[in-house]
């Protein structure tokens, strides 16, 4: 169960959206800085499989849907579901990061940061940022992976599934970074005028590093 109480002074929170630039930024201060990196996604496949119905209901439901199902639900449900799973999965993620070393700091970075979460273990606005696409850029961006076109293949429809994905992540992301704001956190949004090297370089003044 999370510990609350623990310091995490020396842990810093990178949250947001896909196709953001995050993972590269976090990326850049592990080699830069040498940081421990804790990428989210890397664990979600392991937290997936070890949760139960009785602790984490919206993981256990939606484990085992197939992509067309996961895709053809109503977007607001789905925006709704993947807020529930980070609430379930966050947990998890704060034992994992628990058991690592305190020195070197630790970088945690993923969608899976929900504000609301990781504002009850910070001591400081400057030890978390999220980073958010726009809509235009995220779906320019999306559409250019082509692990993307397998899942969509999957689907009836690929278009509608495709408009579907979107429509949750720009909901999520729009969810988060408002929460983020109200909160007195730092959103850096990311429409493609700024180079990732850049985007790098607020966060790293952000993080006072």
């Amino acid at each position: 169960m999370m510990n609350e109480k623990k310091d995490y002074s020396h842990v810093y929170w990178i949250g947001g959206s896909p196709c953001s630039g995050k993972s590269t930024i976090a990326e850049m201060i592990t080699k830069d800085y040498g940081y421990t990196y804790y990428q989210c996604d890397l664990f979600n496949e392991k937290h997936v499989h070890s949760c139960n119905p009785s602790e984490h209901p919206t993981m256990f439901r939606l484990k085992d849907m197939n992509w067309n199902t996961l895709w053809s639900r109503p977007v607001q449900q789905q925006i709704d579901e993947e807020l529930e799973f980070y609430r379930e999965e966050f947990p998890m993620i704060v034992d994992d990061v628990s058991a690592l070393p305190a020195s070197p700091p630790v970088i945690v970075e993923g969608a899976a940061l929900l504000p609301e979460k990781v504002a009850q273990l910070v001591s400081s606005p400057h030890q978390a940022i999220w980073i958010i696409p726009v809509p235009d850029f995220q779906k320019e961006h999306y559409a250019k992976r082509e692990w993307i076109h397998d899942i969509l293949n999957q689907c009836d429809d690929p278009d509608i599934a495709f408009q579907n994905w979107m429509g949750r992540d720009i909901g999520f992301a729009a969810y988060v970074a408002k929460d983020a704001m109200n909160r007195g956190f730092k959103v850096i949004f990311v429409d493609g005028s700024r180079s990732i090297q850049e985007n790098y370089e607020v966060v790293k003044r952000h993080f006072n590093l």
